[in-house]
């Protein structure tokens, strides 16, 4: 059964009563400024992503939040509200949840692609490698971006779950993104390492090829990133290619340092494991930060 064109989240912008199906890609428990527990949920569909709030009885919360599958599809009976009043900003209050079997939904409702035309993006990281002058990097770029197997991943995998480029073809889109803004940043300082950074750019985020599981069902995370985060993925992807292309340490170091660093200050809490203290790692952190939040914003 399809979703009703106006129970799309991109058509939710009245308050009212709604009873439809929505993927969960969020889920966690918050506390009410009079202190009572709920559960907040980020709810997606093919066109967006709407905060949802279930409020269990107390005694409940828990045990209801553990029952919730992240990238389920579920049937929701609840009420869109503005709120704050006047703000142009619609979230729902949850009444009732009920996970669905995947014959009960359209899996086309649920999956968001990218807009974009890829081989214009694809295009841009070959004419960024073809012009780097550094044979080091540059072979280090072509032992991905000539791979076959990874390009088919890297071209087609998301970016997140929530927040910001959660579709597929939402990597390559960030990616892009962040290297134009780099870019821009090079124009301004004239001093960075064009190479090392727009090297970086590619780099920082490829692990998340197998970060997210996606295509057969609403964007979730897998075991391998769950348990390790796209950082350290990434790390070793790159690592390994960079001993059997026998990369002078010191670049090699440089480029792991970008990677470690990319989400900033480590007391930001972000997931970085070492604080960015090059100018090039610092440009890829505040370009990616940028793409990221900029995104979000008109995602919402």
């Amino acid at each position: 059964m399809s979703k009703k064109e106006e129970d799309f989240v991109e058509n939710l912008n009245l308050s009212r009563d709604i009873s439809s199906e929505f993927a969960i890609a969020e889920k966690i428990i918050r506390t009410s400024a009079k202190g009572r527990k709920y559960i907040d949920i980020t709810l997606v569909d093919r066109t967006g992503q709407m905060d949802g709030r279930m409020f269990p009885h107390p005694i409940e919360v828990d045990s209801v939040h553990a029952s919730i599958k992240l990238g389920s599809v579920c049937k929701i009976i609840g009420r869109i509200s503005e709120f704050p009043s006047d703000s142009g900003k619609f979230n729902m209050v949850i009444n009732v949840l009920t996970e669905l079997d995947d014959d009960e939904y359209q899996l086309e409702d649920f999956v968001m692609a990218s807009e974009n035309n890829t081989d214009d993006l694809v295009g841009e990281i070959r004419r960024i490698i073809k012009d780097m002058k550094d044979p080091h990097l540059k072979n280090l770029l072509k032992s991905f971006f000539c791979d076959k197997n990874f390009t088919e991943l890297f071209y087609k995998a998301p970016a997140a779950i929530v927040h910001h480029h959660n579709y597929v073809g939402g990597l390559l889109d960030h990616t892009v993104e962040v290297l134009k803004i780099s870019r821009t940043a090079c124009e301004i300082f004239p001093d960075l390492n064009q190479d090392l950074l727009f090297c970086g750019v590619l780099l920082h985020d490829i692990g998340k090829i197998t970060t997210y599981t996606y295509g057969n069902g609403p964007i979730s995370i897998s075991e391998e990133g769950e348990l390790l985060d796209h950082t350290y993925i990434s790390c070793e992807m790159v690592k390994e290619k960079m001993e059997k292309l026998d990369t002078p340490k010191e670049l090699s170091n440089q480029i792991i340092h970008m990677i470690l660093s990319h989400h900033g200050p480590v007391s930001l809490g972000w997931g970085s494991s070492i604080d960015p203290k090059t100018p090039e790692a610092k440009t890829l952190h505040y370009s990616d930060d940028m793409d990221a939040k900029i995104k979000e914003t008109f995602q919402r």
